[in-house]
């Protein structure tokens, strides 16, 4: 069964040099997503339309899906911004370009 997006963003990744990814990613890529005055961070998984791969350094839009954080989604709006880490930190930020309902 495939996700549903929940949302389409803009996303700035940082390049290896200043603590980003070390290899390209592709659509199913999942990172922790946190957002401005919530505690908790979410699971988000890239999904992209034409892109086959992004790489450390690169900027791209593209639709995301968030794991269990049903109780979340009403709290999203476009403008939000938020940072995507992994285990070795902050790998990316972005900014909400359209919310799905």
């Amino acid at each position: 069964m495939k996700q549903p997006s929940h949302f389409k963003a803009l996303i700035n990744y940082y390049s290896t040099e200043k603590g980003g990814l070390v290899s390209p990613i592709s659509t199913g890529f999942r990172a922790a997503f946190q957002f401005p005055f919530e505690l908790q961070t979410y699971i988000g998984v890239h999904i992209f339309e034409e892109e086959d791969l992004i790489f450390p350094g690169d900027s791209a839009t593209l639709d995301i899906a968030l794991i269990n954080a049903d109780s979340f989604l009403d709290k999203l709006y476009t403008g939000m911004d938020f940072e995507i880490s992994d285990n070795s930190g902050i790998i990316a930020n972005g900014i909400i370009t359209n919310v799905y309902s």
